[in-house]
C-alpha cells in the first residue's frame, strides 16, 4: 500500500468504533508475535499534561544512551508523529510495510465475528509495538489513548507507572464521577510496580492509593516525595527545581510543566528499582532538550501566535493564567473544540484572556459546528465571529494583527493540528 492508502485504511477502521477490552489487540498482537513482549516501557495515563510527560521522560531516557520508544496520541500535522524511536518519526515506509502485515491479520480476525475486527486504535497499537521490537527499543514510553484499564496500550507490563491530574472526560466511557475516572486510570498500576502521580484531590487520589495498596506499588506523589519547586516561567522557558538537582529551564512555556517535569524526574528516579539506571545529568539534559510541540507553543513574534491544545477547562485555565502572566490578558482567541469535551467550561476559561473570538470548526465528524462553539463564546465575550476552517481563521487574524497583538489558537489536537498546517505554509511563502 501507498502512504495515502495506507491512512485510508487505517482511519477506515474508525468505523469500527471504540470498543474498550484487552482481547482483541491481546489477540493480533498473539498472531504477530507478541511484540510488545520484547521492550521494556513506561506507562503514563491521565486527563491533561500526559503527553508532555511522555516527551520528557523520552528524552531523559535518550539522554541517557537508551534506545528509546514514544507513542503518543493523537497527532499533530502528520499520522508518524504517533510512533516514534530514539527521537525520529517512523518513516511512510515502515508504517506502510507494517500496516500491510497487520492487515491479513486483522482481516482473518475480522471472520471470526464483528466484535472481533480490530479498532484503529488497537491497530495503530499494534504497529507501533511491532515497530518498537524491530528498532530494538529498550525503553518505550507509552502514552494512555483512553482511560486506562481497557485501554489497548494496558498489555505492557511496565518498569513505572504514572498518572497526571485527572478530570472528567470521556463521561460516557470511564464514568460520570472523578472516582470513577480515577479507577479506569489506575487500572494502568501493575503488581509491584512503582507509580508516580501528580493528582492531590482528596476523590481521585484516594481512589489511586487504594489500588496502589491493593497491588503493593509503591506510590510516590508530587508535591509529597516527589519535591518540585517552580523558579521562573519566562517566555523563554520554564525553570524548576527538582529534589535535590541543580535548577534547569525546560524550552515548554508555562509554569504547568513544572509539574509535568516532576513527574518525569518522578518516573527517572524510580525506575532504577526496576534495574534501568538513570544518571542526574541524563534528567538534566533531557528536559533541557525536550520538544512536544502545540502546548502553549509561540511559533511567532510581532505578532505574537500561540498554539496550544488544551481540551478540558481545568486545561484552559491552568493555560490561560500563564497566557495572563506572559503576554497580557487582550489575545484574540480562535477556537475549535471536539463535541464530547465540555466546550462551555473551557470558553468560560478562555475568556478571562480574550476580549475578541473567532469560533471555528476543526476537520473532524466529533467537532462542535463553528455556530455551536461561537453560541458558546457569546457567553462570556462580546466580539465573536465564525470562520469556515481553523486555516481561514488563522489567515483572518494574522492578517489583520499588529505586531503588539497576541493570537492563542486552541481547543482541541485537531484545531492545532490544521494551524500548523496553515502555519508550515505560511512561512513557506
Amino acid at each position: 500500500m501507498r502512504y495515502e492508502e495506507t491512512l485510508s485504511w487505517l482511519y477506515g477502521l474508525e468505523t469500527m468504533g471504540i470498543k474498550l477490552g484487552l482481547h482483541n489487540v491481546t489477540e493480533l498482537l498473539r498472531r504477530m508475535g507478541d511484540p510488545h513482549r520484547q521492550f521494556r516501557s513506561v506507562h503514563v495515563a491521565g486527563t491533561n499534561g500526559k503527553g508532555s510527560v511522555c516527551a520528557m521522560t523520552e528524552s531523559i531516557l535518550r539522554s541517557h544512551g537508551y534506545a528509546t520508544g514514544l507513542y503518543t496520541s493523537p497527532h499533530l500535522v502528520d499520522f508518524t508523529e504517533r510512533i516514534q524511536t530514539s527521537g525520529t518519526q517512523i518513516s511512510q515506509g515502515q508504517l506502510c510495510r507494517l500496516a500491510e502485515e497487520v492487515r491479513g491479520h486483522v482481516e482473518d480476525m475480522a471472520l471470526v465475528s464483528k466484535e472481533s475486527y480490530p479498532t484503529f486504535f488497537e491497530v495503530t497499537t499494534a504497529i507501533a509495538f511491532a515497530h518498537f521490537a524491530e528498532a530494538g527499543v529498550e525503553e518505550g514510553v507509552v502514552e494512555v489513548g483512553m482511560g486506562g484499564r481497557l485501554d489497548a496500550t494496558n498489555v505492557i507490563q511496565p518498569d513505572c507507572t504514572a498518572i497526571t491530574r485527572i478530570s472528567l472526560e470521556h463521561t460516557q466511557y470511564l464514568g460520570d464521577t472523578l472516582e470513577k475516572i480515577a479507577a479506569e486510570k489506575a487500572g494502568i498500576i501493575k503488581h509491584g510496580v512503582p507509580v508516580v502521580t501528580a493528582e492531590d484531590g482528596r476523590e481521585a487520589l484516594g481512589v489511586i492509593e487504594q489500588i496502589a495498596a491493593e497491588r503493593k506499588a509503591p506510590l510516590r506523589r508530587v508535591g509529597a516525595e516527589i519535591q518540585v519547586d517552580m523558579v521562573e516561567s519566562t517566555i523563554d522557558g520554564t525553570t524548576v527545581r527538582l529534589g535535590s538537582l541543580p535548577t534547569v529551564t525546560l524550552p515548554l512555556l508555562g509554569s504547568f510543566q513544572s509539574e509535568n517535569a516532576a513527574l518525569a524526574y518522578g518516573i527517572a528516579i524510580e525506575l532504577p528499582r526496576r534495574g534501568v539506571e538513570v544518571g542526574e545529568q541524563a534528567i538534566l539534559e533531557g528536559l533541557r532538550r525536550v520538544k512536544w510541540p502545540g502546548r502553549l507553543e509561540l511559533v511567532h513574534r510581532r505578532p505574537t501566535v500561540i498554539f496550544d491544545v488544551s481540551h478540558t477547562p481545568d486545561g484552559a485555565k491552568a493555560v490561560a493564567s500563564d497566557v495572563r502572566h506572559l503576554f497580557g490578558d487582550e489575545a484574540l482567541l480562535i477556537l475549535g473544540v471536539l463535541n464530547d469535551k465540555d466546550l462551555d467550561g473551557i470558553a468560560k476559561a478562555f475568556s478571562s484572556i480574550s476580549n475578541k473570538a473567532i469560533a471555528v470548526s476543526p476537520a473532524s465528524n466529533r467537532a462542535f459546528s463553528a455556530h455551536e462553539t461561537g453560541t458558546a463564546l457569546h457567553r462570556y465575550i462580546t466580539d465573536v465571529r465564525e470562520a469556515p476552517s481553523v486555516a481561514e481563521a488563522l489567515s483572518m487574524a494574522v492578517a489583520s494583527a499588529s505586531e503588539d497583538d497576541v493570537i492563542i489558537v486552541t481547543g482541541s489536537l485537531y484545531t492545532v493540528g490544521e494551524a500548523k498546517a496553515w502555519w508550515e505554509g505560511h512561512e513557506a511563502r
